[in-house]
């Protein structure tokens, strides 16, 4: 167990590679040689055939008897064009921006800040900032990821019962734009920052709010869901972002979703618990156990109603405004 995981880091770095180049879409419906999928996606066949062989053990792609290799199952969701596909957020884990923070992860335990810091030392969205071409694929990644997400959330938690939900820090507003097809007598706001808000135009019943949940007034609504959001942030940022929140609904009681990926208690295996580790290199945040939760919530003002899992890693984590 020890050697397989002091190597583990290869297999995911083969997996780094593939994607990047593109060797699951060359791979269609036909069995092909790793010299014709070399000479479509630009590699070395021999050093191409190699990589297979690591990944064929995991469970992506496999030979038929002449030795070409072709999907299985799971090498199809690397494909670019496969329903809820994974090529993009594969891509994203072997960044700089991703796999440098982890290399550099000493660092966090060393100086008890991101290992991303020693990228850059404002941290990583200024990192992605000054590399646009790792943006681009990072917001791929979190497009697509959000994708199977969002449909385990609705799937979940029925929003039909509020009138004006509002999707906090919600990117480019696909989560309240499914909320708003799925549920038409609902209205929806979208918060984002200014430099992403002004690229994403009102529509229907949805708003869009420019704005920073550090300094603005966050819009009055009786719903309100942070969806991959809170897990960016330390205790403190976390309670003042819940805090603003737990104001602007305050007078009607409002509703908070915080949709996260919850810690077990336990030694019992969890993606939280990766996840957590990636946040301790990336953005200075934490995954939480049940209990942080309500600490979190208390701390704002808010109090924990309920916690209902998804079909995903992610559960619904409900609390309303004191």
């Amino acid at each position: 167990m020890v050697l397989e995981l002091g190597t583990a880091h290869v297999a995911a770095r083969v997996l780094h590679v593939v994607c990047d180049l593109g060797v699951a879409d060359a791979l269609d419906s036909d069995p092909r040689s790793a010299y014709e999928l070399a000479a479509d996606v630009g590699a070395d066949a021999d050093a191409l055939s190699r990589l297979l062989r690591l990944l064929e053990m995991h469970g992506l792609f496999t030979r038929d008897d002449a030795g070409r290799w072709q999907h299985t199952e799971a090498s199809r969701w690397l494909r670019a064009d496969y329903p809820t596909s994974l090529r993009s957020y594969a891509r994203m884990s072997g960044l700089p921006f991703n796999w440098g923070s982890i290399t550099n992860l000493k660092h966090a335990m060393a100086a008890g800040q991101p290992g991303i810091c020693r990228l850059d030392a404002s941290g990583w969205c200024a990192y992605l900032e000054a590399h646009p071409d790792e943006q681009e694929i990072f917001q791929q990644a979190m497009t697509a990821k959000a994708h199977g997400d969002i449909a385990a959330l609705l799937a979940t938690y029925d929003f039909s019962r509020h009138r004006r939900v509002a999707d906090i820090g919600g990117g480019r507003g696909h989560l309240i734009t499914a909320v708003l097809s799925a549920h038409p007598a609902v209205t929806g706001v979208l918060f984002e920052l200014p430099k992403v808000a002004s690229g994403i135009p009102p529509a229907g019943r949805l708003e869009v709010v420019a704005g920073d949940f550090f300094t603005d007034p966050v819009p009055a609504c009786d719903a309100y869901v942070l969806m991959n959001v809170v897990h960016d942030w330390d205790d403190k940022d976390a309670t003042a972002i819940l805090t603003a929140v737990a104001e602007a609904g305050r007078p009607a009681r409002a509703t908070v979703l915080v949709v996260e990926a919850v810690l077990p208690e336990g030694p019992q295996p969890h993606r939280a618990k990766t996840l957590d580790v990636l946040m301790l290199a990336i953005t200075g945040g934490r995954e939480r156990t049940l209990s942080q939760y309500d600490s979190l919530f208390a701390g704002a003002g808010l109090h924990q109603v309920a916690m209902t899992p998804t079909t995903t890693s992610f559960s619904v984590l409900e609390a309303q405004a004191r």
